[in-house]
């Protein structure tokens, strides 16, 4: 069974696009419709962003999802040997 989850490539890059368009932290939830505190667990590293959260983020930040985002494939399987 495949496991995917979204990852911030790069979190100071991700702050860095935050900055750059001029947004705290309250005023990207706001654009994007998404928590305050979900951005700053995302931030700090300690949560990821769904996949519906990292389209309204990169939407908000006006880049593209590889821009700031990945997905991992982490494959995990259940067969016995």
């Amino acid at each position: 069974m495949a496991n995917r989850m979204v990852l911030v490539k790069d979190l100071d890059d991700f702050i860095s696009k935050i900055v750059e368009n001029g947004y705290s932290y309250r005023q990207l939830a706001e654009k994007a419709g998404i928590s305050q505190t979900t951005i700053s667990l995302i931030v700090k590293g300690e949560r990821n962003p769904s996949p519906d959260s990292a389209a309204k983020l990169c939407q908000a930040l006006n880049c593209q999802f590889e821009d700031i985002f990945f997905i991992n494939n982490d494959y995990k399987s259940n067969q016995k040997s």
